[in-house]
């Protein structure tokens, strides 16, 4: 007859959070015939602890252009579609937020013509974004549908309770901002996020998370792999707006922020396999 052992392990800092809800690590102890079972039990528990139901992805313009002459980098934009064709097959709802800035950033034109017509110039933008990426993912076979808070023809849909449930199956696009001035991208995606029930906001970016100063410009800038809303807000963390912290805080949105550079970066984001930073 086979002896009886005790198997412990710990689980790791996402998986024992995802699974009891606290940032404790349970020691969880299972008597079982060898060591296969063992094996097969943690392999099983990680895999569910990593389940995310559904996110949304904020992707910013200038990531669709990587610095290239023209304002759309192809290669660049089909990348990402992949890489969330990626997150999808783990079977992951994604719902995408998209910028404008690699074709016009609305506070660009301030000074020169009104904040208002200058916000609704760049929410204009966001909208070509958004249409070139619906039809890469076509191209990928990957349903989707684009959404937008102010009125658009060629098909685009407005976006509001109703038809953000009816397509909850495809990936949806969201352009267009809030729909109404003096409100970021950030600010849009955070709402939407709610909006659609997500678990967590995906903010690709140009670096790999958030620093205390920009690493761009500063050598000794210091990597923050997690903080608070609230620090981030009395901080005056500089990688989104501050209503768009508050409001993910009233929400308690958790946001991650990695980089868009990363191979498969989605799904690497989420299982903490690159380096990331996050919000909570």
């Amino acid at each position: 007859m086979p002896r009886l052992r005790l198997i412990s392990f710990r689980l790791p800092d996402s998986g024992a959070h995802a699974l009891f809800g606290t940032s404790s690590e349970p020691l969880l102890r299972y008597n079982c015939h060898g060591r296969f079972f063992a094996f097969w039990l943690l392999r099983m528990t990680a895999s569910a602890a990593l389940h995310i139901e559904r996110v949304l992805v904020k992707i910013s313009g200038e990531s669709l252009s990587k610095g290239s002459d023209n304002f759309f980098d192809f290669c660049a934009a089909r990348r990402i579609c992949s890489d969330v064709k990626n997150l999808i097959a783990r079977g992951t709802k994604v719902s995408i937020v998209v910028g404008g800035g690699n074709i016009i950033r609305g506070r660009s034109l301030e000074g020169d013509i009104r904040r208002e017509a200058a916000d609704s110039v760049g929410m204009c933008a966001t909208v070509i974004n958004g249409m070139i990426l619906s039809e890469i993912f076509s191209e990928l076979s990957v349903s989707n549908v684009i959404l937008s808070p102010i009125n658009v023809p060629f098909g685009i849909e407005n976006s509001n309770i109703k038809t953000i449930n009816d397509n909850r199956d495809k990936v949806i696009i969201f352009v267009g901002g809030t729909g109404f001035p003096h409100f970021s991208t950030d600010t849009a995606a955070v709402i939407n996020a709610v909006m659609t029930g997500a678990d967590m906001m995906l903010k690709a970016t140009k670096t790999n998370g958030i620093y205390d100063r920009d690493p761009h410009k500063y050598d000794n800038a210091k990597f923050i792999a997690s903080i608070s809303y609230e620090e981030a807000i009395s901080n005056n963390i500089a990688v989104m707006d501050k209503t768009a912290f508050v409001l993910a805080m009233e929400n308690n949105l958790k946001i991650v922020i990695f980089s868009i550079n990363e191979d498969d970066c989605f799904c690497r984001a989420i299982d903490g396999s690159i380096s990331r930073s996050v919000v909570s």
